[in-house]
């Protein structure tokens, strides 16, 4: 049957629910076409919508309330009064427009929902654990025993958050230099600066001084493993990690430049959940990639990396930008494999694939003629005349030495007498043949408009009657300590095995698990910074990164609360200073010389920490809980009445539960001196490091 034309379109309350909703959409659109904050070019500015609404903005209200179509929807009337219903609104306009012409309940965009919105843009459902919404009071020290950690909630507890997160004192200030160390007198604040205490404390510190300047941060965190120094609660081991993690990668965000970008290494222990909670923090479209590593040993595995299922022998680092369109691509970086292991490789496979000849001297250089390549630029032929070719077998049996040593001998010379030909080709061969040149060998020399030779003048070799192509080896490889190496640009996948087998002395420091080598983070650095530009690394250890930023002239910001004696950082540095040729030194030519400048967070309470650690008789601790009674801070859950109640108890204790008390009931809010009582006379803070203070977090730097 035919309907009339005049029932064709359906009425309003007789549309399909996508039909609906795109109408009211259509509609919104329309009331709000006169606020050029609201729509643009006919378009809804949904962000700005949702931000108006969610802050109850009296003009879009007023847009609303008097239409009656958006009243009906998104108002309700309570006794008279209409109550706008923000949540409902806000999900309405966030609901992406339906697929044109269709009645699908499905948006067009594939991902995770919860209740039929995208998790990306509801943000209902994300990574969650317990305590996320909190600050983890306690710090990282190697010598902690587990204990129940206090967790400041963000909202229950913002005084304390406040002050345990304020601007501490600086303290102890020296630089170091290729004379030794010294008491400085100013801060410029271009220095590299290595500062020792709590890292969270210390990044916040650092937000005065140093937001927005960072260009690369790279990090290799304790991997939450029974092996490493994260020696937190057991209960929620997992938690405290992760709420550990974030409370510091958050802060560390505010440190990059538009352009920066966070290298986050770990194991397979967390860095599936490290992976989500990055993408919180710095969006999933700035997600950059992730590299798989291979490493020797893997940090925290047993029986030389073996564990109960599969040989752990690959770590992770997630890549992350500050901001994905200021990004500049990052330089190429090459996997450096030994050509003899390549030779090998196809051996075992059965491929016929070796450079046959060796050129000892390519002759006196004869111009010749002139041709030209397709896009009319000049060719420079040249003849070359007595020419010396020898074989790799040939050398083998004239020398007496092995294939590995004349492939690494004569790697400078090496060239390969059949690849796939050149598209200039033809044309050398026509312009030779015309002018009858007799010879064996020609050259050509020109400039290229693409390929990686572009825009330089490039050499080629021809040989025989047949005029194949020659390659000098030497374009692609690289000798590196006698050793040929040929260049393939790198993926995601590195190979550090070679690097990570002598690892434990390099810099003239050791530590035994999780240090990382310094050909990787010069691999690093080069492929995202440029001399001079900032690194940051806040869990410095033994100081890898340092010593690479240091050796590549970037500048850098280390962070560690740990004092690794004989094996610090600071031992690391010195040695760099003065010349160390471990690591990336010979690749890079170090010579030594530079400097940085070491201080400290100035401690409070710390200072009752690191003295109850280094306290082992009953008498000396009783006797250190009765000062702390008078000069130390302690706890808000520690009042006289309990003191006194425990006076009997604390001396009947171990030594070492002695030690776990005195710990524990110290406010670890005041750990260090806040900045804002620096002149507390109580604190003894001198009158030099004052002065510093003063320098390092004058106003316009801030």
């Amino acid at each position: 049957m035919k309907m009339p034309k005049n029932n064709l379109k359906a009425k309003p309350s007789q549309a399909k629910p996508s039909q609906a909703k795109q109408n009211l959409l259509d509609d919104l659109i329309s009331l709000l076409a006169s606020d050029d904050r609201l729509v643009s070019e006919g378009k809804l500015m949904k962000n700005k919508v949702v931000e108006l609404a969610l802050n109850l903005d009296p003009l879009l209200l007023k847009h609303l309330i008097n239409n009656s179509i958006m009243q009906q929807h998104f108002f309700s009337n309570v006794e008279g009064m209409l109550i706008f219903d923000k949540i409902k609104f806000q999900k309405f306009v966030s609901n992406k427009q339906f697929l044109p012409d269709s009645f699908t309940s499905f948006k067009n965009k594939i991902g995770l929902t919860s209740e039929n919105e995208y998790l990306s843009s509801t943000k209902e459902v994300v990574l969650s654990w317990p305590y996320k919404d909190c600050i983890l009071e306690g710090g990282q020290d190697k010598e902690d025993s587990r204990r129940s950690e206090v967790f400041w909630n963000e909202v229950l507890a913002p005084d304390q958050i406040d002050r345990l997160l304020s601007p501490k004192a600086l303290v102890n200030f020296k630089k170091i230099d290729i004379n030794g160390e010294h008491l400085t007198k100013s801060i410029l604040g271009n220095e590299n600066l290595i500062i020792r205490g709590n890292n969270l404390l210390a990044l916040h510190t650092l937000h005065l001084t140093h937001s927005g300047q960072i260009k690369l941060i790279y990090i290799d965190p304790p991997y939450n493993t029974e092996s490493d120094s994260f020696k937190y609660n057991d209960s929620f081991n997992h938690s405290t990690w992760l709420t550990f993690m974030k409370n510091r990668l958050t802060s560390a965000k505010y440190f990059l430049r538009p352009d920066g970008v966070i290298f986050v290494q770990s194991d397979d222990n967390e860095q599936a959940y490290l992976k989500v909670l990055m993408d919180e923090i710095f969006g999933d479209d700035n997600f950059i990639n992730t590299i798989s590593v291979n490493m020797k040993n893997v940090a925290g595995a047993s029986g030389g990396g073996e564990d109960i299922k599969l040989k752990k022998n690959i770590e992770y680092i997630h890549i992350y930008a500050k901001d994905y369109i200021s990004l500049k691509p990052f330089t190429d970086v090459y996997d450096y494999v030994p050509l003899i292991e390549m030779v090998e490789q196809y051996r075992l496979n059965d491929v016929s694939w070796k450079y046959t000849s060796v050129l000892f001297d390519s002759g006196e250089k004869e111009y010749v003629a002139t041709t030209f390549d397709g896009g009319g630029d000049e060719i420079k032929i040249f003849k070359r005349n007595n020419a010396i070719f020898k074989s790799i077998n040939r050398i083998m049996s004239d020398e007496g030495i092995s294939e590995k040593d004349a492939y690494n001998k004569y790697a400078h010379a090496i060239h390969q007498t059949a690849m796939p030909q050149s598209s200039i080709r033809p044309r050398i061969m026509e312009k030779v043949t015309q002018l009858g040149i007799e010879g064996d060998l020609f050259s050509i020399e020109y400039v290229p408009r693409s390929g990686k030779n572009k825009g330089v003048i490039y050499e080629q070799f021809y040989k025989g009657d047949s005029f194949r192509l020659l390659a000098w080896l030497k374009d692609v490889s690289e000798v590196i300590d006698g050793v040929l190496y040929k260049k393939e640009k790198q993926g995601t996948y590195w190979n550090f095995v070679g690097e990570t087998k002598n690892l434990t002395k390099e810099g003239s420091v050791e530590l035994l698990s999780g240090k990382k080598p310094e050909k990787l983070l010069q691999r690093i650095i080069e492929m995202s910074t440029n001399e001079g530009d900032l690194v940051l690394d806040y869990h410095l250890g033994s100081g890898t990164t340092a010593a690479a930023a240091h050796k590549l002239n970037r500048r850098y910001i280390g962070i560690e609360q740990i004092d690794y004696g004989n094996n610090d950082s600071i031992v690391r540095l010195k040695n760099v200073i003065n010349g160390d040729q471990s690591g990336v030194s010979k690749s890079v030519n170090w010579q030594g010389g530079g400097s940085f400048v070491y201080c400290e967070l100035a401690k409070a309470n710390q200072i009752y920490v690191e003295t109850i650690q280094a306290t082992d008789t009953d008498d000396k601790l009783i006797a250190l809980w009765n000062e702390m009674q008078e000069k130390a801070f302690l706890s808000y859950k520690i009042s006289v009445k309990t003191i006194d109640a425990t006076k009997e108890d604390f001396k009947s204790l171990s030594v070492e539960d002695k030690k776990k008390f005195l710990i524990e009931v110290m406010d670890k809010n005041l750990l260090y001196v806040p900045l804002s009582e620096i002149n507390d006379q109580s604190y003894a803070i001198s009158a030099a490091d004052k002065a510093l203070n003063l320098q390092f977090f004058k106003p316009e730097r801030a």
